[in-house]
């Protein structure tokens, strides 16, 4: 059989992009796109490199996330290996990183992942900031060594350690420009909710039946709140992915703990310490009084 009749047939059952990314996969070099099975379409497949396929597509027929078939899956512009142990990394969830780069960070920030999964926002961190420090956590041993194999892939520079929330992160880590999570948040009684494609993904990293979805970040937050400023562990930032139904309760949650939410976008939220926000406040207030009384000396000596 040559690649055209594989693919002919496999477009049959399921769809086509998923049908020539499965080829791909199988019958292509590493590194070419799909314009390669156009240019290559009478190649000539092996009986082994068949049977491969045609069990990708029993897979895809019965549910499975193409994710998990290919065992990749891109994200903000890289491939990450994926399985079962952790969530497929989504499109929405790239938005965490561009919130962060907007933010008004050194070129060494220091940045803390709480519930990693794949490792894909922390590795991504670590790309995008190269001279960063990046501690990533999740409760998950077998999530962790996912987050570990794709660290080693990327560049190998965010260090890893298990903990349920913040608990071992111990206080002498030190201070974090920016706390990121993208913890479980999804709360299963929707009713526009389709579990069935969410079936074949780890329950524990999506659902969460108290606060409707946001007990975990209600935890996180207090946690938070109690261990600022002890044996100098402190974050300035606080970016979080939840549901955009889900927002205003989360302010909420987040202003009894002392979080202001300095900015929504998409999935994402911003928050900053009260503190911190009133005292950065006070001092441009400062810097604004100091410029416009230079300005009014400068005036004042022309005449």
């Amino acid at each position: 059989m040559i690649i055209q009749q594989w693919l002919k047939e496999a477009k049959k059952q399921i769809s086509s992009l998923d049908a020539e990314l499965i080829a791909l996969k199988c019958f292509a070099p590493p590194g070419v796109d799909r314009s390669w099975l156009v240019t290559h379409d009478v190649v000539k497949i092996t009986t082994k490199r068949q049977q491969k396929a045609d069990e990708m597509v029993q897979k895809r027929i019965t549910g499975v996330p193409l994710a998990y078939i290919l065992g990749e899956k891109e994200f903000y512009g890289r491939k990450f290996e994926v399985n079962s142990d952790v969530l497929i990394p989504r499109p929405e969830t790239e938005i965490l990183i561009d919130l962060i780069r907007e933010l008004p960070l050194s070129k060494q920030p220091s940045f803390l992942e709480i519930g990693t999964g794949s490792g894909c926002i922390a590795v991504t961190l670590a790309l995008e900031y190269p001279q960063a420090y990046v501690l990533a956590t999740d409760v998950s041993v077998k999530a962790l060594d996912v987050a570990y194999r794709n660290d080693i892939i990327h560049e190998g520079r965010v260090e890893f350690i298990q903990s349920n929330l913040l608990r071992e992160v111990q206080p002498d880590e030190g201070h974090f420009d920016v706390l990121v999570a993208n913890l479980p948040y999804v709360d299963p009684t929707w009713d526009w909710l389709d579990q069935n494609s969410l079936s074949h993904e780890p329950s524990r990293a999506l659902y969460v039946k108290q606060d409707g979805g946001l007990a975990l970040y209600h935890r996180l937050f207090k946690e938070l709140r109690l261990r600022q400023g002890r044996g100098g562990f402190g974050v300035d930032y606080i970016v979080v992915e939840v549901d955009p139904c889900q927002h205003a309760a989360l302010a909420q949650i987040a202003e009894r703990q002392g979080l202001i939410v300095l900015k929504t976008q998409g999935f994402g939220l911003v928050f900053e310490r009260r503190q911190r926000h009133q005292t950065g406040r006070r001092l441009q207030q400062l810097v604004n009084i100091e410029t416009r009384l230079a300005k009014a000396d400068n005036q004042h000596d022309n005449y």
